[in-house]
């Protein structure tokens, strides 16, 4: 019987605004590479899980500047051969240099309230893992994640990052429920959906962007709507 569920933080329960697609779509437009914010789904999620199965590996930005770089560089090369550009260095050093310079605010998707609403009607515990390496209380008290969330565990605390078994421990020891009584979810299918797995929790891949149409082996929602579902038919 499930009596928790928890969730991974960023691109599942918050967003940028203005999209991380639109926010592309400008700069390459600005460069004057046209192409459809539809075109960079399924090429940034490419580039996404370069960038988590390497901050697994050792924390970015833990590391020296130089290796920061050329891991945003190769992030940017798998964007742009995704999408037909040749990935040109003074081309990936200008999307380096005027991403940082964009403004974007953190916000909610429009699904997680009544989900979060819908959980604690049942008395189900709620609980959030993420690989953030900062404090998130600010974040969380901005969009009310504060008023839902019993159970956090960050890997700044504990000092290791998905899909390291020890984070997703680390959660059940403070929730004090078993592996087989949390429903976990998340957007990334090694990091999020693997790592949960094997751990022992009833994974289940939040695909908002149908990066995961050609997965037949896990439990794939597209919102969090069909949630209640997944906990009542695991």
């Amino acid at each position: 019987m499930i009596k928790g569920v928890f969730f991974d933080l960023y691109n599942t329960l918050i967003g940028y605004q203005p999209s991380r697609e639109e926010m592309t779509v400008k700069l390459l437009a600005d460069m004057n590479y046209p192409i459809n914010e539809n075109d960079l789904y399924l090429p940034m999620n490419k580039a996404d899980e370069y960038f988590y199965l390497q901050n697994a590996q050792n924390p970015i930005s833990l590391r020296e500047k130089p290796e920061q770089f050329a891991v945003w560089s190769h992030y940017y090369r798998i964007i742009l051969e995704e999408i037909g550009i040749e990935a040109k260095p003074e081309l990936i050093n200008t999307l380096i240099s005027r991403w940082k310079n964009l403004k974007w605010e953190m916000i909610l998707y429009e699904d997680v309230i009544p989900c979060l609403k819908n959980l604690k009607s049942r008395n189900l515990k709620i609980g959030l893992i993420s690989n953030a390496d900062r404090d998130m209380s600010e974040l969380f008290n901005k969009t009310g994640l504060n008023t839902y969330l019993e159970t956090v565990v960050i890997s700044q605390e504990v000092g290791v990052t998905k899909p390291n078994p020890l984070i997703f421990q680390a959660a059940l020891r403070k929730s004090g429920l078993t592996a087989k009584e949390v429903l976990y979810i998340g957007d990334q299918y090694q990091v999020d959906y693997i790592g949960a797995m094997n751990v022992g929790l009833n994974p289940v891949l939040l695909d908002r962007r149908n990066c995961y149409l050609d997965l037949n082996d896990c439990r794939r929602i597209t919102g969090l709507g069909e949630l209640e579902y997944c906990i009542d038919n695991t």
